[in-house]
Order: structure tokens, then C-alpha cells, then sequence
């Protein structure tokens, strides 16, 4: 049981930075910075948005995405926005479960985007508890600018090597 917990806390350690290196800076505000994708997730962006500390949560398109999770285990997921209450408990889908991401949308990225507190606690197959708060502070306005930063950048969807050729 304790080398499977050790398994599990070193899946989930290791890829925690993941939104931290996604790419290259083009724009700070508050707590949240935005980045030009050098691999994005999907096709449907080329720039994510990532707090400026460590977290597995960055805003891909139109979605918030927790990233790095060991993939078909987790039971459920609840968030919470500022002092609100805690929604019910969800069960991610396949997909999500098959890529190791859960992705939050529509009204509720809208409610995020608004808000000034986000957490969100993940129950895994172990029934151990992954517990991630962060500052929403600057998220509204990086999004805002994201269209204007990025729509130079990679229009055809090939991600530039070269520092300094923007």
C-alpha cells in the first residue's frame, strides 16, 4: 500500500509544472501570465493562460484545463468560486479520464473568469485527495488581450524556434 501511495505522489509531482513551461511569455498581469504555446493541446489555441505559480491549471481556448493528472483514476472532482459554495460532486468523462486533464467550461469558466478565488479538489482511485487554490487576480484582462498577443503568432500552426523573431 505504501509504495503504491509513493507511486502515486511522484505521477502527480512530476508533471505539476507543466503550464509553467508551456512556452514562451508574452504578457503579465496580477497573478497570471500568458504564454505563447509552442505545442498547444488542441488546435483550437496556440497561447495558454497559467498562473504564475506552480499549478496544473491553465486556460486553453475556450476551457480551463488541471493538467498532469495519472490517467483513469480520478473519482470525482469538485470546484469552488471565492467564497461560494461547492459544487456538487462530477465525475469526469472518458476522455478526460483516458488524457489525464479535467476541463471546466461555459458558465462555469465564465463564473471563473469573474471570480478572484478558484479551487478545485480531485478524490482519486486511492481515495487520496488533490487539493489546488489559486489567485484569479489578472486572468480576466490576460484573456482579454490574449487575441491581440497571439494573432501573430503561429498563424499556420507551426511554432517558431527562433528567440526574438516576433
Amino acid at each position: 500500500m505504501r509504495v503504491a501511495l509513493f507511486a502515486v505522489a511522484a505521477c502527480l509531482a512530476s508533471p505539476l509544472g507543466a503550464a509553467e513551461d508551456a512556452g514562451q511569455t508574452v504578457a503579465s498581469e496580477g497573478d497570471w501570465v500568458l504564454r505563447k504555446a509552442g505545442h498547444p493541446s488542441s488546435g483550437d489555441a496556440d497561447c495558454i493562460l497559467a498562473p504564475k505559480t506552480r499549478s496544473r491549471i491553465q486556460i486553453v481556448g475556450d476551457r480551463l484545463e488541471v493538467t498532469g493528472l495519472p490517467k483513469n483514476s480520478i473519482l470525482n472532482y469538485q470546484y469552488r468560486i471565492d467564497d461560494g459554495p461547492v459544487s456538487n460532486a462530477m465525475f469526469p468523462t472518458a476522455q478526460m479520464q483516458e488524457i489525464g486533464v479535467i476541463s471546466l467550461n461555459g458558465d462555469v469558466l465564465k463564473s471563473i473568469l469573474n471570480g478572484r478565488r478558484f479551487s478545485i479538489r480531485l478524490l482519486d482511485r486511492w481515495h487520496e485527495a488533490i487539493t489546488e487554490e489559486i489567485s484569479l487576480a489578472g486572468l480576466r484582462s490576460l484573456r482579454d488581450q490574449r487575441a491581440d498577443a497571439c494573432k501573430s503568432s503561429g498563424a499556420e500552426g507551426q511554432p517558431s524556434r527562433a528567440p526574438g523573431s516576433g
